[in-house]
């Protein structure tokens, strides 16, 4: 059903199209004979002879589109042989063209039947300079009809180019994605090899909580994109894990609006963020420290905020590039989905510690 409509809106069109260049040139033939005073040439004969021509040449620009696509004149490799088949066939449809309009005149027209008693004296007379029109019409149909083939070329060419960029930006996510599975599982390893001799409970409850966030993990290793209250679920699994090894070092906050909680938001783009954090501000020291996740709406974005109360970076290592693999690869992925629609920001706050801001598009999950 949807090709039958499109076939025949494009019926339409192209009778559409064809009729307002006959009106178009009937109107000139029209003011032409009224220019001359050629009283015989009226506006019905004007709208007949122009009407007739362009609706077989509506029929023939048909044939003419299907024979310039079987045999394209391309120049890039030039194909000789079809350029030179466009001669001959600029001939046939010009004198099949003039043919036949001259027989579907004389034939309803009763001054040019007395005017030429047989067809061949009708085509004695006129054929030759409607030959040569018809030529010219065949010509600029023929380079229309190779536009508009050029141009669905070109916009094939365009989707087919867009279609390879979005496949190569999945793949560049997954593959910035799969950078944090082992970052993060690595880093968890070698807190529980440092736990087994010291504290064996310590170790089996992290080894615990470890497959309980591979799990999650697992479970959304096909998805891109999560909601914030799947993302925060991870993160709380995480600093499960956290927690066992830093016990009462290690105090977290999560203020999180609840309109937040359906927001789309990257999967594990707060984890390496937060793991951050431990890295700088809870693993070097031995006083307790706090980090604070909070997340809320404004003017159509989602602000993510994760602060700790560390020291904080110093000015020598307060560059976008010493702040290790996880925080590199959440701001290439943000770049990545976003493009510019997006910021975020490593700053250290005036109280001690730092803070990481991240700014999305707000897309709540349908």
């Amino acid at each position: 059903m949807p090709k039958l409509k499109q076939t025949l809106r494009r019926a339409a069109l192209l009778f559409g199209g064809w009729t307002l260049v006959g009106l178009i040139f009937a109107a000139i033939s029209y003011g032409i004979a009224v220019g001359e005073n050629n009283s015989r040439f009226g506006w019905a004969e004007a709208l007949k002879l122009n009407l007739v021509q362009f609706y077989l040449w509506g029929i023939f620009s048909l044939v003419i589109f299907g024979f310039s696509r079987r045999f394209p004149i391309e120049f890039r490799p030039l194909r000789t042989r079809n350029l030179l088949l466009h001669f001959p066939a600029l001939l046939l449809f010009a004198g099949l063209h003039q043919m036949m309009h001259l027989a579907v005149l004389w034939s309803t027209s009763a001054r040019l039947r007395k005017q030429f008693p047989s067809l061949l004296d009708c085509y004695r007379a006129y054929f030759g300079l409607g030959f040569y029109i018809d030529l010219i019409i065949a010509s600029l149909i023929i380079i229309a009809v190779h536009a508009l083939l050029y141009y669905r070329r070109f916009r094939a060419s365009e989707l087919e180019q867009a279609a390879l960029k979005t496949q190569l930006a999945q793949a560049r996510l997954s593959a910035l994605k799969m950078q944090l599975h082992p970052h993060f599982l690595f880093n968890t390893l070698h807190s529980i090899s440092s736990l087994v001799l010291e504290d064996p409970p310590k170790a089996n409850s992290m080894i615990a909580r470890l497959g309980d966030f591979l799990r999650l993990t697992l479970d959304h290793s096909d998805r891109q994109l999560v909601t914030l209250k799947e993302e925060t679920e991870f993160v709380r699994c995480y600093l499960e894990i956290e927690q066992v090894r830093f016990g009462d070092r290690l105090t977290v906050e999560f203020q999180i609006e609840p309109a937040t909680l359906a927001a789309e938001v990257p999967h594990l783009i707060l984890q390496p963020v937060v793991e951050n954090a431990i890295q700088h501000a809870i693993a070097p020291r031995a006083t307790p420290g706090s980090i604070k996740v909070e997340a809320r709406q404004t003017n159509g974005l989602l602000r993510l905020e994760v602060s700790d109360n560390g020291p904080g970076f110093t000015t020598s290592s307060n560059s976008f590039g010493s702040q290790g693999l996880g925080l590199k690869n959440v701001r290439a992925r943000l770049e990545q989905l976003y493009g510019n629609q997006h910021c975020f920001e490593v700053s250290n706050r005036p109280e001690g510690g730092v803070t990481v801001v991240m700014q999305l598009p707000f897309r709540a999950e349908e």
